[in-house]
């Protein structure tokens, strides 16, 4: 592994367990093993390297949103034969199943709700363009379907979808073990279960 490629690890690590705010770049480099002129050298920054951990988590998610479309799209022999609900099944799988695009279920959800609480970062361009194509492709598609809803209203129900399935992911052992289930979630039922939770938001 690269000495950029350790620090990005180690950085992920850290700043899913602990937030942005808590974790000093001597941290990282101690972490990585590394010396702390190298995070200089690579990122630039702290905020430089905050930036670079973002994008490698939110951008593997958002290009196999676009990915599984297309294929539903192609599969079903074009957009007016796609379903509302195999639409919205390729836009939360890559929050239930992060470790398809190489991240995994715990550090998706950590860090997401600790980049979007802790304070104001800004969105790297490259996430920002990444988010644009994929909000365009779902809220053009998912209008051929539902006429009843502007392009506004869409969007927002879209980041509802994210909203809830994030939401269910910090909490989904946590609930298991107060209903007395097994604390490990079938997330292949439970991923069902939120598209059709999903899907009645949208249809109403």
């Amino acid at each position: 592994m690269s000495t950029r490629d350790q620090i990005l690890a180690s950085a992920w690590k850290l700043f899913s367990e602990r937030g942005f705010e808590d974790v000093s770049v001597r941290d990282v480099t101690n972490e990585a093993g590394v010396n702390l002129a190298s995070v200089s050298y690579h990122f630039g920054s702290k905020d430089g390297l905050i930036q670079e951990v973002v994008k490698k988590v939110l951008n593997p998610a958002n290009q196999q949103r676009v990915d599984l479309l297309e294929g539903v799209v192609t599969d079903s022999g074009g957009v007016n034969e796609v379903t509302l609900k195999q639409i919205l099944e390729s836009y939360i799988r890559p929050v239930m199943f992060p470790e398809e695009h190489g991240s995994n279920v715990d550090i998706l959800a950590r860090l997401a709700a600790r980049y979007l609480i802790e304070r104001d970062y800004d969105v790297p361009n490259s996430v920002l363009a990444l988010f644009g194509e994929v909000f365009q492709k779902y809220v053009l598609i998912i209008s051929t379907k539902i006429s009843h809803l502007s392009h506004e209203e869409i969007l927002q129900r879209l980041l509802f979808c994210i909203g809830a399935a994030l939401h269910f992911q910090s909490f989904a052992v946590l609930a298991n073990k107060i209903a007395g289930k097994n604390p490990i979630p079938d997330r292949e039922k439970d991923f069902r279960e939120l598209v059709q939770f999903v899907l009645c938001g949208f249809s109403s």
